[in-house]
């Protein structure tokens, strides 16, 4: 009855925008040991993502990157049988958090507590987090990393009371269940082109290796809304340039790429906030540079011509 439950928050819509992680590791059939920590993503928050769950960029200002928590984190995974709600998204922000870093990914195998319950009480509404939680009287307050974490643990005990299993694996043998490793390649819901997906592997394969990139180690703004791409997406080209995506334009902001929508609007004479922001300080004489959208994926597609 050994197993580690964890939960990831996001910053954005980019999976590996990592905010918040939630660990919780069972030992013989108890909670043994918790530990959660704000990350900081190195990218943009969305409204939406912080509406969720609570998380600000100003709250994550002096907590770890994903990069430095990573040596910790890894412990807590290694050779582990790892547990989670939903756990396609949870193991998909994990492989791509570490794709970001250039980090292989450890040895484990994992399950869905989500799967588990539709299993064990197939005749709930639905099989949320929440609704599960609230059935087997589970104390939570969703979408807070440690709490979910530790509510698919809970979940997971239940079910192997309820079925009278003997270990994680007999649990998913009686359930016609299976216990995936990270290899195990999941559907993606994303919305991506066919061209988005191939530009993002190539940059992934040669990013960060290229530190003449003028976007190696910039600070970039995305403004407007995008026409050959999500700006997630855009996001995620910038950071696999090796740039970090920001939300607003202050005194480190290199670059303010704006979207072909706004790029027209912008010919016009018609300026978002950001670009009147971005010129009052180009008059003032910092060194930022506005870039159109498909300027932009030029100089992606730079860093892997070089």
């Amino acid at each position: 009855m050994d197993f580690v439950a964890i939960d990831f928050e996001t910053a954005n819509n980019v999976r590996s925008s990592v905010c918040s992680i939630g660990i919780v590791k069972v030992k013989n059939g108890k909670i043994q040991e918790e530990l959660h920590t704000l990350i900081n993503p190195l990218s943009e928050f969305h409204y939406y993502n912080t509406k969720i769950h609570g998380i600000t960029e100003y709250m994550v200002q002096d907590a770890p990157t994903f990069e430095e928590f990573w040596p910790s984190f890894k412990g807590f995974l290694e050779n582990q049988t790892i547990i989670a709600h939903n756990a396609s998204f949870d193991i998909g922000v994990l492989r791509d958090s570490l794709s970001r870093i250039h980090e292989e990914e450890p040895n484990f195998q994992y399950g869905c507590s989500y799967r588990i319950a539709k299993k064990v009480w197939p005749n709930l509404y639905n099989h949320k987090l929440s609704t599960v939680s609230n059935y087997l009287s589970i104390s939570l307050r969703h979408h807070d990393a440690l709490e979910d974490a530790r509510a698919s643990a809970l979940i997971t005990l239940e079910a192997m009371k309820k079925t009278k299993a003997n270990s994680l694996q007999e649990l998913f043998i009686l359930n016609k269940l299976k216990l995936s490793s990270p290899g195990t390649k999941q559907a993606s819901r994303s919305r991506k082109s066919s061209g988005d997906a191939s530009l993002l592997n190539i940059v992934s394969d040669s990013a960060i290796t290229n530190r003449k990139h003028p976007f190696y180690g910039a600070n970039i703004v995305f403004t407007g809304k995008m026409v050959s791409m999500t700006r997630p997406i855009a996001a995620q080209y910038a950071v696999n340039c090796g740039a970090f995506c920001k939300g607003n334009v202050d005194i480190t902001t290199n670059f303010l790429v704006v979207g072909d929508n706004d790029l027209h609007k912008y010919v016009q004479g018609i300026k978002s906030t950001k670009m009147k922001k971005v010129e009052d300080m180009i008059e003032q004489g910092y060194p930022i540079e506005i870039v159109g959208e498909q300027d932009f994926l030029k100089l992606v597609r730079q860093s892997t011509n070089n």
